[in-house]
């Protein structure tokens, strides 16, 4: 995947969490499904959910809101049909996007690297980034959530 799709998801998602849409959809692909599943593990969205081209029911979406829902078994397979290479291209996933006293929990989401400027970072310039420190021309992270 090029770092412009990975730009364009990142734009979509703060454009989404402007206009303060609850759900929003993005491409299906696996470096997009790994991010999304990191970024709702740390709190800035709600679900993450793979589906076709309309939304998937709410409760794949939130195993808390059907309390009869098995959740040791796949989820919701019984609902989506089987990824084939017809329909593979019109998969997308599903995500819930967080609010926090009626302001998005996700503010400013952006790429540092860029296809024309790649930003190679090692393990102690993460640490100076995480610190609030400049590392090379990445400024510091500034505020909680960040």
């Amino acid at each position: 995947m090029s770092l412009v799709n990975l730009a364009h998801c990142c734009s979509h998602l703060q454009n989404a969490s402007h206009a303060r849409l609850g759900l929003t959809s993005i491409p299906s692909t696996n470096l997009l499904h790994t991010l999304m599943l990191q970024l709702q593990k740390s709190g800035y969205i709600t679900s993450v959910a793979i589906g076709g081209p309309t939304p998937p029911p709410p409760s794949s979406l939130n195993p808390v809101l059907d309390p009869s829902a098995d959740t040791s078994s796949s989820s919701s397979s019984d609902d989506q049909p089987a990824i084939t290479q017809s329909n593979v291209a019109s998969r997308r996933l599903w995500v819930g996007l967080k609010y926090w006293n009626n302001e998005p929990v996700l503010h400013k989401m952006g790429m540092v690297s860029k296809p024309t400027r790649r930003v190679w970072l090692g393990f102690r310039d993460i640490e100076a980034l995480a610190r609030g420190d400049r590392s090379g021309y990445v400024k510091g992270l500034r505020g909680i959530g960040e």
